[in-house]
C-alpha cells in the first residue's frame, strides 16, 4: 500500500476519532446551575436542593443528609450531620448509595444513544424532548427520557429514568444558573470507605 495513501488513512482515523471524543465531551452542554429537585410519585411528591458542576452532582436530601456524586472518579461520598454537630463523611461507589440517586446522576456515563423525540411545555418552559440510553462505569445501561429547557440553555426541567423496574421522575424548579459554591463539591481529607461503617458505628454506640 503506498505510503501516501497510509498517511491519508491515519489523518482520516484520527479525525474520525477526534470528533468521536469531542461529541463525548459535548453530549451535555447545559450550564452548571443550583434547582430544587422534585421527585413525583401518585402518593406524595419530595423535594430537595441539587447542585450541579461539571459532572459532579451533589444532592441535600435533608438540611442534615447529602451525597456527593462524581462520575469522573466513579465515587460517591455520603455526608451526614448529627444533632451533637459532629459529621461524617463516607466514601463509595455510586451503585452503594443508599439514598435515591439523582436523575442527572445517571445521565452520566457513555453516551449509547441520543434521539430528539419532539418538544412540550414542561413547568412553564419551552422544550426539547430527548430518549437517551447512557452506560454506567459498572455496565448497567440507563435508558432516560429528557425536556431541555430552551430558554434555560438546555437545563433539564424533567427528566425520567428507568432503574431496574423502577421510573424516577423528577422535575427541577427554582433553578438558578451559575457554578454552585466550590465548598459544596469539596471532600474532607478523613473519608471513611463504605466497608468499614460497621466498625464505625459499632465504636461511636460504644462510646
Amino acid at each position: 500500500m503506498p505510503f501516501g495513501f497510509l498517511r491519508i488513512f491515519a489523518v482520516g482515523t484520527l479525525a474520525l476519532v477526534l470528533v468521536g471524543i469531542a461529541h463525548a465531551q459535548e453530549a451535555w452542554q447545559f450550564p452548571d446551575f443550583a434547582a430544587t429537585q422534585v421527585f413525583q410519585s401518585r402518593k406524595a411528591d419530595m423535594s430537595m436542593k441539587v447542585y450541579r458542576s461539571g459532572s459532579s452532582v451533589r444532592v441535600e436530601s435533608t438540611s442534615t443528609l447529602s451525597t456527593l456524586y462524581v462520575p469522573a472518579s466513579n465515587k460517591a461520598y455520603s455526608f451526614t450531620i448529627y444533632p451533637d454537630h459532629s459529621r461524617t463523611c463516607v466514601a463509595m461507589k455510586p451503585e452503594q448509595a443508599r439514598m435515591l440517586p439523582s436523575p442527572l446522576e445517571l445521565l452520566q456515563g457513555k453516551m449509547l444513544k441520543r434521539t430528539a423525540v419532539g418538544s412540550e411545555v414542561v413547568e412553564g418552559h419551552a422544550s426539547k424532548v430527548e430518549e437517551v440510553s447512557v452506560a454506567q462505569p459498572d455496565g448497567e445501561v440507563i435508558e432516560s427520557k429528557i425536556w431541555e429547557a430552551e430558554d434555560l440553555k438546555g437545563i433539564p426541567v424533567k427528566i425520567e429514568s428507568h432503574l431496574d423496574e423502577v421510573t424516577l421522575t423528577a422535575v427541577y424548579r427554582d433553578i438558578v444558573i451559575g457554578t454552585p459554591d466550590a465548598a459544596l463539591f469539596s471532600v474532607p481529607e478523613r473519608c471513611i470507605p463504605f466497608e468499614k461503617m460497621g466498625q464505625v458505628a459499632e465504636s461511636r454506640i460504644l462510646k
